[in-house]
Order: C-alpha cells, then sequence, then structure tokens
C-alpha cells in the first residue's frame, strides 16, 4: 500500500487536470454533443483530429523516421517508417488513393491498420505521391507554379510507385527485390457499375481542366486548399457536419460506419490535395477504360504514336494479387472489383474477399469503427501465413466473404 498525503495528492489531480485542460475537447461520441463540445464532459481531445502524421505516429507511442527521396522528373516524395524491431519480418508498403495521403493508415488510434502491422512486427512503410500534403516539393518549381501540376495518374503509376518501392527496398533488409503480394483494398480499375449521382459531372472534369489551365488558376484549384475550407465550414455545427457528410457519401455509398468521434479526424486528413489532371481520371475509367492519358489526337500522336490514348494491359501483371471489396461500396463497386479480379491473369489471383456488412462503404475501410473486426484481422492472418511461408495462398473462392466474430454493425 502507498500512502499519499492530502496535499500531494491535490498537486497531482490538479497537475492531471491541468494537463487536460491544456488541450480543448475536439471528438464527440454523438453528433448531438458537438454544439456543447468545449464545455461537455461526454467529448474529448484526440491529437489526430489535429496534428500531421508524423506526430500521430509519435505520440501514439511508436518509432518513426521520415525519408525524402525524388523522382526522375524532379518530384520530392515523403516516406514515413514505423521501422519494426522484428529483422525477419517483412517490409510492408502502404500507399493511399486519390485525394488523399497517408494520414488514412493512422486515424483510429491503435486500431489504424499501419500500427495493427506494426504491432505484427512488420517494417511499415508509408507513402505519399507527388502533389499531396507531405509531397509538395519539385527540384525547380514550386507549388505555386503551373507546371508543378502537370501530371497525372499515369506518373504516379510509373514513376512515383516504383520510385518509392525502390527506397524500401534500399533501405530495408527484409525488402525484397521484387514485391511479393499486392493488397488492394477497395481499387479502381474500370468503373462501369459507380450508382453515385456526382457520375453526371464525371465528362465535366476535361473541359473543366481545359478552362482553368487557360485561366491560369490551376495550381490554385489543385492544391489542397479545399481541406482548409472543408474543415471548419463542415466541424462548424451539427447541421453543417451532416450537410458534408451526405456530400460525401452521395460518391462513397449511403450507409457507413463512421463513428461520431471520427468525422473530425477524417476532415482533417481529408481531402490530401492531387492535380486535376489526376482526377480525370474517373471520366474514362466510368466508361469503361483503362487508358493512358487522353491528350488529344494530335498530341496523342506526338506523345503515343497514335491518335487514342492505348489501354493499359494488366494481363501483364506478374505479382500475386488479393483483393478486397465492400458489398455497399459505390466509389469501387462489387461489381467494378470482381471484373478486376477476373481480368487478371489466373496464375496472379491469390484472393477476393468481400466484406459484407450492409453498412460499410468505401471508406470504412480505413475509417469504420468495426474496421479492425470485419476486415483487418482478416488480413493480417492472410498476412502472416504469406510471411511465413515462401509458397503463397491458393486462390480463394470468387467473392469470398469474410466471417468476422459477431459485431454490431
Amino acid at each position: 500500500m502507498i500512502m499519499i498525503g492530502k496535499k500531494r495528492l491535490s498537486i497531482v489531480f490538479c497537475l492531471l487536470k491541468c494537463i487536460a485542460a491544456e488541450f480543448e475537447n475536439n471528438v464527440c461520441p454523438s453528433l448531438w454533443d458537438y454544439p456543447t463540445m468545449k464545455d461537455n464532459s461526454n467529448c474529448w481531445y484526440d491529437f489526430a483530429a489535429e496534428a500531421k502524421v508524423p506526430d500521430i505516429i509519435k505520440k501514439t507511442g511508436y518509432p518513426f523516421q521520415q525519408y525524402k527521396v525524388q523522382t526522375i522528373d524532379g518530384y520530392i516524395l515523403t516516406l514515413f517508417r514505423i521501422p519494426s524491431l522484428n529483422a525477419r519480418k517483412e517490409a510492408v508498403f502502404m500507399l493511399h488513393g486519390i485525394q488523399s495521403t497517408s494520414a488514412i493508415f493512422v486515424g483510429l488510434g491503435k486500431n489504424s491498420l499501419a500500427f495493427l502491422l506494426a504491432d505484427a512486427g512488420y517494417d511499415v512503410w508509408l507513402g505519399n505521391y507527388r502533389g499531396t500534403e507531405y509531397s509538395e516539393e519539385h527540384i525547380k518549381f514550386n507549388i505555386t507554379d503551373r507546371k508543378f501540376w502537370d501530371y497525372g495518374a499515369d506518373e504516379i503509376g510509373l514513376i512515383d510507385v516504383p520510385t518509392m518501392l525502390n527506397t524500401v527496398q534500399h533501405y530495408s533488409e527484409a525488402a525484397r527485390k521484387i514485391v511479393k503480394l499486392f493488397v488492394f483494398l477497395s481499387p479502381a480499375y474500370k468503373l462501369n457499375s459507380i450508382p453515385s449521382p456526382y457520375r453526371m459531372f464525371f465528362p465535366l472534369l476535361k473541359p473543366f481542366l481545359r478552362i482553368t489551365s487557360s485561366l491560369n488558376v490551376v495550381q490554385i484549384l489543385s492544391r489542397g486548399y479545399s481541406r482548409r475550407l472543408t474543415k471548419p465550414t463542415c466541424l462548424a455545427s451539427t447541421a453543417l457536419m451532416l450537410v458534408c457528410l451526405h456530400a460525401v457519401n452521395l460518391y462513397l455509398g449511403p450507409f457507413n460506419q463512421m463513428a461520431p468521434e471520427t468525422i473530425p479526424v477524417y476532415f482533417n486528413q481529408l481531402p490530401g490535395g492531387t492535380s486535376l489532371k489526376t482526377l480525370t481520371y474517373v471520366t474514362e475509367a466510368a466508361k469503361g477504360k483503362f487508358l493512358k492519358y487522353d491528350y488529344g489526337r494530335g498530341r496523342n500522336m506526338i506523345k503515343y504514336g497514335s491518335p487514342d490514348p492505348p489501354e493499359y494491359n494488366i494481363t501483364n501483371i506478374k505479382v500475386p494479387i488479393v483483393i478486397y471489396y465492400a458489398r455497399n461500396d459505390w466509389a469501387t463497386p462489387k461489381k467494378d472489383a470482381i471484373n478486376l479480379y477476373k481480368t487478371l491473369p489466373k496464375k496472379i489471383r491469390y484472393g477476393l474477399y468481400e466484406v459484407a456488412a450492409e453498412n460499410f462503404n468505401h471508406f470504412d475501410f480505413l475509417f469504420g469503427r468495426n474496421v479492425k473486426n470485419l476486415l483487418y484481422d482478416h488480413l493480417l492472418k492472410l498476412l502472416e501465413r504469406v510471411s511465413q511461408s515462401n509458397i503463397l495462398l491458393p486462390e480463394s473462392k470468387s467473392g469470398e466473404v469474410i466471417s468476422p466474430k459477431s459485431t454490431k454493425n
């Protein structure tokens, strides 16, 4: 038994109270708590709703390293690393999608995918491709220069991804010369089946890009300015929070598992910034095409030697692939995910899994309150089996449903 005098006890209590008071509440367990958040005892402070990735990793209690790497066309990319103390585990490289950053992998505290992988002993690397919040540098151009934003999905896939993977291989002893396994969470390919009402605006993206380019404001619209606007706007009141969520879910899917306390984290991290040229990918994808960027017939002849841009041939992929998709994901629908899997060469199909929860949309893969039980536990077991053997998994049945422990959805 430890005896503590009254004076000392009061000092300890005051110290804890003073430390807590240093930060104002910024998250609440229900939407109706937010109007009185500042003085509401139900609410609390979550640094992930305000901090950047480096601070989130360090404040959560994990080791942290940062790397800067230059691409062949002059962009400076930032990679974050949570180094493993287990030399027997492979490196895991994680890359975000369009209009996000590596922050999406660390926003759920200890249940974030990056931290669960680190806890399992993997050497975790978080990539950030060009133009996002953490990769806004270039050897010649400033982010206010129009030429900085003259890139699309082609440059991200053909330059940024290999550059970052080479960096992982260079610094991680456990990294192999080739990638052992690709795991795709709700991947975008040909998106014929998108049900979102926003689909009607996709054909307008390219004309909008041409207009903004001629007005020389493309660099302003491409940056992550929208996040600086959406965060204070969407968190200003409960009504605006609901309006913003409904606007987002019109694209991602109507039913979600995002907890109210995660909403400020979400708007602190997204959108992450990208070029308007990158966003035009969905214009062609929604028409069932998976092409290189279309510059117009004249420029296509110069660049590609044909009036039309060539289509990417995914049958040339040699790396084993596992795909997870959600039943009610509107951004990358179930039908399109299955189509991608069936289009891949049979010898590299190593798993197609469905998250069957009805209220699980595109960003629930990263922000859903039950995502650990519904998805991550299954994924970690899969990776453990791959890690322990040089023989990869056999192909799963098409659309195999994950069977998590009983969970209230």
